[in-house]
């Protein structure tokens, strides 16, 4: 299995010190994330809606030009958890909003993947977490900038 797990600081010091978001500006961000990934991630070109009640939805997404479907479970204000239904792989990935005892907002992703037909532990294994990783990050740094740019409204 590849676990990986990174947070980011939502305000960074040496961020846009003009656009310093809230906790509800970024959960607003990750249920807009939910609905329609593809501003938010690179790699997915397709994001439809199939299914929506007041705590989940499920939709399908291209990744990489694979079709699939994916849960997302709603914790406001919290988190988000997207669960992949379809595919080679069982993930679970977490984008989680937490807060130090300063007040400072971060966002945690936790992701973890089983791939069929990849021995665990093996070095195919740990060359596909690496890049998983660097992608993963680049998605929550996307996310963070998307939303400023988009000048998020409280929710």
């Amino acid at each position: 299995m590849i676990s990986v797990t990174r947070k980011l600081e939502v305000n960074p010091h040496d961020g846009p010190a003009a656009i310093r978001l809230t906790r509800e500006q970024v959960w607003t961000g990750l249920v807009r994330k939910a609905e329609n990934a593809v501003p938010f991630v690179d790699a997915i070109t397709s994001c439809v809606v199939l299914q929506r009640q007041a705590d989940r939805l499920v939709r399908e997404v291209v990744l990489h030009g694979e079709t699939l479907q994916k849960l997302i479970l709603s914790f406001p204000e919290e988190r988000v958890e997207i669960v992949r239904l379809s595919g080679n792989a069982t993930d679970q990935i977490k984008n989680i909003i937490e807060e130090d005892q300063e007040g400072e907002l971060y966002l945690r992703f936790k992701f973890d993947l089983v791939l069929q037909g990849v021995e665990p532990g093996s070095a195919a294994e740990q060359e596909l977490a690496a890049g998983m990783e660097s992608a993963y990050l680049d998605a929550v740094r996307t996310t963070l900038k998307r939303m400023r740019e988009e000048g998020l409204p409280s929710a």
